[in-house]
């Protein structure tokens, strides 16, 4: 099974248990909008490998708002310990381009 998991790791990148998941989801729910856009980022650390939940409020018309995705580090080397930080990823829109913000602490 661990081999599965392995693979499956490498064909669609590093992925989240679904508890961890959850509890980045909710710390990004409680931050809110202004406190997100007050915290911009240049750019991801180099190096790491991270996993990616998208937060996208479903729309009816994909022409306005952007994709929200959450981006948590991940490493093999730490044994599966639980993420303590994410960024949140704004996707291009049709008036504005991407953005990343954070680092936000779990």
């Amino acid at each position: 099974m661990r081999i599965f998991a392995i693979a499956m790791a490498f064909l669609l990148g590093a992925t989240l248990e679904p508890a961890q998941a959850d509890r980045v989801r909710a710390a990004y729910e409680n931050l809110g909008g202004a406190a997100v856009e007050a915290k911009p980022a240049t750019a991801l650390p180099e190096g790491v490998e991270f996993a990616r939940i998208d937060v996208t409020p479903r729309m009816r018309s994909a022409s306005f708002g952007h994709a929200t995705t959450l981006i948590v580090p991940v490493s093999s080397a730490d044994g599966g310990a639980a993420p303590t930080q994410f960024w949140v990823q704004y996707g291009k829109s049709t008036n504005a381009p991407a953005r990343l913000f954070g680092p936000f602490s779990l």
